[in-house]
């Protein structure tokens, strides 16, 4: 997973271990601190785990996250 930031004072490019991001402590971690806008069902979470760990293989380099502002920063993560 990757992170870019660039701002007019500040850039910053980050690599980020996807294995622990999309991990299982990682997304219950995720899913505890959207439990007000997520309800998931505790059956669920299986497949979501499952479902996570094939998107990401398969979806590389697919860009979660794209802004551009006019001020002209940038922040993107990608995949």
């Amino acid at each position: 997973m990757r992170l870019h930031i660039k701002t007019k004072d500040f850039r910053l490019h980050l690599l980020l271990p996807t294995w622990l991001i999309l991990s299982k402590p990682g997304l219950t971690i995720a899913l505890w601190a959207c439990r007000r806008y997520v309800t998931l069902p505790p059956h669920r979470r299986a497949e979501v785990f499952r479902l996570t760990r094939r998107l990401r293989r398969q979806c590389r380099g697919v860009s979660l996250v794209d802004i551009h502002t006019q001020d002209g920063d940038e922040i993107r993560l990608t995949l």
